[in-house]
């Protein structure tokens, strides 16, 4: 398998349907998770998919009439790759501007908080509170 690299929207898209469904899904599944707004097509989602198998995120086996996909790739995996991308574009600056510019005081939960205390604790070599 290639070294994994950053999905475009489309693609990633799709994983997130295939995540967020049992495994192994159909095309016709992961099609009922998409965002509706967007007009998506069988076509167009069988060639994503095509694509993500190459790319070795997924592996489908067929299936009586149907092909069946599953990740190969977790969510936190590919979370690790894209906040792996973001940091070498913008690690110049502290990692308190990354955090913060990640997190307004609108979207960080007290538990997030705590958890990252925890981390940073762990980090620092002591003992989380």
């Amino acid at each position: 398998m290639e070294k994994l690299k950053k999905l475009p929207d489309a693609e990633f898209e799709i994983m997130r349907a295939i995540w967020r469904l049992s495994m192994p899904t159909t095309c016709r599944q992961i099609m009922e998770t998409l965002d509706s707004d967007k007009a998506w097509k069988s076509q167009t989602v069988l060639t994503m998919l095509k694509r993500l198998e190459e790319k070795g995120f997924v592996t489908s086996e067929k299936i009586g009439k149907e092909r069946e996909y599953t990740p190969i790739v977790s969510e936190d995996e590919y979370l690790s790759i894209e906040t792996g991308s973001f940091i070498k574009k913008f690690g110049k600056r502290s990692a308190f501007s990354i955090i913060s510019a990640l997190y307004s005081e609108e979207c960080i939960s007290p538990e997030d908080i705590d958890d990252l205390s925890k981390w940073l604790e762990k980090k620092k070599g002591g003992q989380p509170r």
